[in-house]
């Protein structure tokens, strides 16, 4: 049985909302760990 084309449009938005909001906390993630990388490294050159 086929969506109707409200419930696939909901879906594209809700599908796509999720994968913008991965994305962003992978990349925010990311982010936080170089810097706690480079202030270990500091702490170990010291």
């Amino acid at each position: 049985m086929m969506y109707s084309l409200e419930l696939q449009m909901a879906g594209v938005i809700l599908l796509s909302a999720m994968a913008v909001a991965g994305i962003s906390l992978w990349l925010k993630r990311r982010k936080e760990q170089h810097k706690l990388d480079a202030r270990d490294d500091n702490v170990q050159n010291i």
